[in-house]
């Protein structure tokens, strides 16, 4: 999936910060190192891979045109969805 940039406003940094403890460079860590992308139930899509601290997150976003990506919200991986993670990575 190419993705050229990341579009950000007030609403989902706090979202994420607030509700979640994600900072917008850990939230875009995740896309760089090695993510498995899911499409949810909304017609979004989510990453699943760790940050480069190692915390293992999923983290939700809508693509938009010409690579845009906006996150729309993330959390830390439940044991289930690290199941899934570890099985089918890459490498």
């Amino acid at each position: 999936m190419r993705i050229s940039e990341f579009e950000w406003d007030d609403g989902n940094v706090l979202h994420l910060a607030l509700g979640h403890g994600i900072g917008l460079e850990e939230a875009e860590e995740v896309f760089a190192v090695r993510p498995i992308f899911r499409k949810t139930k909304r017609r979004h899509y989510a990453a699943l891979g760790p940050s480069r601290s190692g915390r293992l997150l999923v983290v939700v976003f809508e693509r938009k045109a010409k690579g845009v990506v906006r996150i729309i919200t993330g959390w830390d991986m439940d044991a289930a969805e690290r199941r899934y993670y570890q099985r089918h990575r890459k490498g």
